[in-house]
């Protein structure tokens, strides 16, 4: 059975090629923009996020607050002495707190019209935070070596990878909702 990653990977590659937005699979129905922060998130996929039943989501729901994390990734291939071997590096890493209103469908019932949760409309940034990290470079100390005076010898970039997700949070518990990721054109790689 292919992993949840592998199937998460299949979903970004078809829906990229299709230049539609990717999605994970618990996703009823979001629309969002990375682009201009704005979208709709429905509480079902916030309620299966967090596991909670309606009466839950209806309690909580003022205190559920959305993020858009980013990065970019690079693989290196590094080599110390003779040993040559790949290394991740997070190049570029942050997020964007995002404004979020809780909108209700006007129903009437017995004690009259009621508003009923829908969901949130995300209304774009209110903050971001980012940074950035050195990549592997000659000279820099061998990330795999056990002599304290080993250092890389040839570092080469290899792949990257660029990517965002769409966070749901309460408090510090935290879960992704929608993600895309991109490989970076060949030619990105090599000017």
């Amino acid at each position: 059975m292919p992993s949840r990653r592998l199937f998460r990977l299949a979903v970004a590659s078809a829906t990229v090629a299709a230049g539609l937005m990717v999605s994970t699979p618990a996703c009823a129905s979001i629309t969002y923009d990375p682009e201009a922060k704005t979208g709709l998130v429905d509480k079902g996929d916030v309620r299966s996020a967090f596991g909670w039943t309606d009466v839950m989501l209806a309690a909580r729901a003022p205190e559920v607050a959305f993020d858009q994390d980013f990065w970019t990734h690079d693989i290196y291939s590094v080599s110390c002495g003779g040993d040559t071997f790949s290394i991740e590096h997070n190049r570029e890493y942050g997020k964007f707190e995002l404004a979020a209103v809780l909108t209700h469908r006007r129903e009437r019932g017995a004690a009259g019209y009621s508003g009923k949760l829908i969901g949130f409309r995300i209304t774009g940034a209110t903050a971001g935070i980012s940074g950035t990290s050195v990549p592997p470079a000659i000279g820099q100390p061998c990330p795999r070596s056990q002599a304290p005076a080993a250092t890389i010898d040839q570092a080469h970039l290899v792949s990257t990878t660029t990517g965002w997700a769409l966070v749901a949070r309460v408090g510090d518990i935290r879960h992704e909702l929608l993600a895309q990721e991109s490989p970076a054109p060949a030619a990105a790689l090599h000017p």
